[in-house]
């Protein structure tokens, strides 16, 4: 029988802790976890920080699939949109407009937590990168600089990769991560010349939690990446906004490059 013992139930995001167990877990983790439901990345490494490594659903879901919770077992935590109404001010007339927060809810079971039917046969979707750059509108366009030391650079919407890149891929990757996490644009490329260092960690660790999740990260460059991004979580200490964006750009190039 599995439990969650509640130690292991977060009661607060810790960005530090989610992204170490990002950059250490599984690849291809998402066909798991997202059996019966499009989980976020986010809640996916939060699924492997509490020790989930199997399908997971709501206890509704599973009776939905002629499977029972066991009695006693206890829930496991994601991160839950929830929509709050804005409060009015006096004599103010319409609707009350609306935001979203997040919330960490104990809803889900893992499939060891259940007894009854065997579970249907799953089609594991696949990734594209075509169809990641379509979906995101972002262009690959011809390297033209001279500097032999640069692996790749993007502008805008476009990215460039050197045709003897020593791993174009891991380059493709990284620099789509930079059009993504929004560092091309004219303000993000004012940031960046001020916080140069700071870009290149969120642009290697969405890039190395991407490849790594669709299985295309190499060995060759797993290490060296894996210990910079490590580096800077655990002696620069970035913010807490700062890794959230991380996730959220994995999260973008991953769902660009699946079917609809």
């Amino acid at each position: 029988m599995t439990t969650v013992a509640e130690s292991t139930v977060p009661v607060e995001l810790d960005w530090s802790a989610l992204i170490e167990v990002a950059l250490v877990m599984p690849g291809s983790v998402g066909n798991t976890y997202n059996r019966f439901y499009d989980y976020s990345f986010l809640n996916q490494v939060l699924l492997m920080l509490q020790g989930v490594s199997e399908p997971v659903a709501t206890y509704n879901k599973w009776l939905e699939l002629g499977r029972q919770v066991r009695k006693g077992e206890k829930a496991y935590v994601i991160n839950r949109p929830i929509v709050i109404k804005r409060k009015q001010a006096d004599g103010e007339e319409g609707e009350p407009s609306t935001y979203r927060r997040f919330k960490l809810v104990k809803c889900l079971f893992a499939l060891s937590q259940t007894d009854g039917e065997e579970l249907p046969p799953v089609e594991v979707p696949g990734w594209d990168l075509t169809k990641a750059l379509e979906t995101l509108d972002v262009k690959r366009i011809e390297f033209s600089t001279i500097d032999g030391n640069v692996q790749g650079y993007s502008r805008g919407r476009e990215f460039a990769v050197h045709p003897m890149a020593a791993d174009a891929m891991h380059t493709t990757f990284h620099e789509l991560a930079h059009i993504v996490l929004g560092h091309t644009t004219d303000a993000g490329m004012a940031e960046y010349l001020l916080h140069r260092g700071h870009a290149e960690f969120q642009a290697e660790a969405a890039a190395y939690l991407a490849l790594k999740e669709v299985e295309l990260l190499s060995d060759e460059r797993a290490s060296h990446s894996r210990g910079y991004i490590q580096g800077w979580v655990r002696e620069q200490r970035p913010s807490e906004h700062s890794i959230r964006q991380v996730f959220t750009a994995v999260e973008t190039i991953l769902k660009a490059g699946r079917p609809s």
